[in-house]
C-alpha cells in the first residue's frame, strides 16, 4: 500500500485508503510529509466515527480524564480476508476512542468473526456508565459524510483522520 499511495501522490492525486493501517511510524512519517509536500491530502477511512452520537461525544467528553472506553465489534462472517477480528474490526473502535476521547483509558475491546453481530461503544466514569452507542444498523449516512469532509478538506478545512491519526490507531491497537 505504501508504494500505491506513493504512486498517487507522485500523478497528483489526493488518497483515501482502507482500514486498518498496519504501517511503520517511519513509514507514516514519509507518506505525511509526501501528501504535504505534494499539497495533496491522504485520509483513512473510518466512517464510523463520524456518527452522531460519537461527534456529540467528541464535544462533550474529548478533553476529559478518568474517562474508561470499552466496546465490541462482532460480526456473523467468517475471516475472508486474513485479518484478526482486532486488526480489522478493533480498529473502528479504537479511532472511535482515538477521536472522540483520546484520553480515555481502554477498559474492554472484545471483536470476533463468526459471532451474533453487535457493534456497541461505551464510555465509563467512576464505574459508572455514561454514554453509551448501540450502532449496529445504523442508517446514518456516515460514508457521505467522510467524503464531504475530506472534500471540504481541499479547500483548507480541518481533516482529522489522516495517516497520522491512523498510525496513532494503530499503535493503539498494539
Amino acid at each position: 500500500m505504501p508504494t500505491l499511495i506513493r504512486a498517487a501522490l507522485a500523478a497528483g492525486l489526493h488518497v483515501i485508503v482502507e482500514k486498518p493501517w498496519i504501517y511503520t511510524r517511519a513509514e507514516t512519517a514519509e507518506l505525511q510529509d509526501a501528501a504535504a509536500r505534494a499539497g495533496l491530502k491522504g485520509g483513512v477511512h473510518f466512517e464510523y466515527c463520524l456518527l452522531s452520537e460519537i461527534e456529540s461525544w467528541r464535544r462533550q467528553y474529548e478533553q476529559q480524564d478518568g474517562l474508561e472506553f470499552g466496546g465490541k465489534f462482532n460480526v456473523h462472517a467468517t475471516d475472508h480476508l486474513g485479518i484478526s477480528a482486532m486488526q480489522n474490526l478493533g480498529s473502528h473502535l479504537m479511532a472511535m476512542r482515538e477521536y472522540a476521547v483520546p484520553y480515555s483509558r481502554l477498559s474492554k475491546i472484545h471483536c470476533g468473526y463468526e459471532l451474533p453481530d453487535e457493534r456497541i461503544v461505551w464510555v465509563d466514569s467512576d464505574k459508572r456508565r455514561v454514554a453509551s452507542i448501540d450502532f449496529l444498523g445504523s442508517k446514518e449516512p456516515i460514508v457521505q459524510r467522510f467524503l464531504t469532509r475530506f472534500e471540504n478538506s481541499l479547500d483548507g478545512k480541518a481533516f482529522p483522520f489522516d495517516f497520522d491519526f491512523a498510525q496513532r490507531v494503530n499503535e493503539n491497537l498494539r
